[in-house]
């Protein structure tokens, strides 16, 4: 297997993936019953290398629509649409039996009969003048009825979903999602996102249209014990021996296990197929990383304010235990009433997370660069 399959800076395939068996089994169970599931996890967790892992490991017809680069309520609605005429094809196939349905559900929709690359395709055209959520909303419940016809299930994945609440009208799409999540019996939706902060309040704050709708899967870093048989594996393939045990330790504790920086510490340990690496080659290909994302994460740490950079580098110097004591306001020179603020502006910002009544910088290569930052 080449480094960049052993190592993926993406999407993890085959031998690539590393555990996540729990998440694996409760993801298959909730889509086998038709629950539908968010799933809640900083960028570069491997969400939507768990999600493809999950789905391909079924015979359930799925599709991926990605918000990433949705602005308005137009853009949802070409997004959802068109996705949903191709989850049709995939999950249904022929359609020209089944016109019947089509017809008794569609009422706003420009539904159309074309020729496919093996069989009659279903294609929703739309007035671009009409309401996005009620459009939305039309082409999801003829999905599922469709389904139902069949005796088929099928699941969306809608990735990067806290685009929706980004935009001005998102109530609408939430609500209109929801009409026809809460009776779907054959389509499942996942719902997956890289802010966590957002997503959550999508989904949890009982003001919103989409609060309760779903189950909640939240993706922690891969623990150590399953890293260990991971690499030693793929140590085993390139030089026919495991890692020495301080070699594994140490990719583990400068990464702090965030799953993208071990493939990317890894991807350039490997590099060095000769012979297994040293405590001093992990040094310097850490350092070597640094270096590279050192101008980006700057950039990301002077657009914060003089309060919310003061408690990063205290977190990269001291930790993230008892932020809210006296000691560290004097450190900081942050008013205490000001330090839990901070705080939650830097989770929403998505540059901390808290595990356990523990603060931690969520990006490793942060705790370098800071580290040797005087507050």
């Amino acid at each position: 297997m080449k480094i960049r399959r052993q190592f993926p800076l993406g999407k993890a395939y085959g031998m690539a993936f590393c555990n996540r068996v729990d998440e694996t089994s409760r993801f298959i169970s909730y889509i086998g019953n038709g629950t539908h599931v968010y799933l809640v996890a900083p960028r570069r967790y491997g969400k939507s290398s768990l999600c493809e892992h999950v789905l391909e490991s079924t015979t359930i017809p799925w599709i991926t629509l990605d918000f990433h680069l949705a602005v308005t309520e137009k853009n949802a609605e070409h997004i959802i649409i068109n996705g949903v005429s191709n989850l049709i094809g995939k999950a249904i196939g022929p359609i020209d039996k089944l016109q019947h349905v089509v017809k008794k559900y569609v009422k706003k929709l420009q539904p159309k009969i074309a020729l496919g690359s093996d069989h009659m395709k279903l294609e929703l055209a739309f007035d671009e003048h009409s309401n996005p959520a009620e459009n939305i909303a039309e082409a999801l419940l003829l999905l599922e009825k469709l389904l139902q016809e069949r005796n088929k299930q099928a699941v969306l994945l809608l990735d990067e979903f806290q685009e929706i609440g980004h935009m001005e009208k998102e109530r609408g799409i939430e609500g209109a999602i929801r009409h026809v999540a809460q009776e779907t019996q054959n389509l499942s939706i996942i719902f997956s996102g890289s802010n966590p902060h957002m997503l959550t309040s999508m989904f949890e704050d009982e003001r919103r249209p989409l609060y309760k709708l779903c189950r909640k899967v939240t993706l922690d870093r891969i623990h150590a014990e399953d890293y260990r048989p991971h690499l030693n594996k793929a140590a085993l393939s390139t030089w026919k021996k495991e890692l020495a045990e301080s070699v594994f330790e140490k990719i583990m504790g400068v990464t702090e296990r965030h799953p993208y920086y071990v493939n990317y510490l890894c991807d350039e340990l490997w590099r060095n197929d000769k012979s297994p690496p040293t405590l001093n080659n992990v040094d310097d290909a850490w350092d070597m990383i640094v270096e590279e994302e050192k101008s980006d994460l700057i950039k990301d740490f002077f657009s914060l304010s003089d309060n919310q950079r003061k408690i990063l580098i205290y977190i990269a110097n001291f930790g993230g235990n008892a932020l809210y004591a006296s000691e560290v306001a004097n450190k900081t020179e942050i008013p205490s009433g000001s330090i839990a603020t901070t705080l939650s502006i830097l989770i929403e910002k998505n540059y901390i997370e808290k595990q356990n009544g523990v603060f931690r910088i969520i990006v490793p290569a942060y705790n370098k660069l800071l580290s040797t930052t005087i507050i």
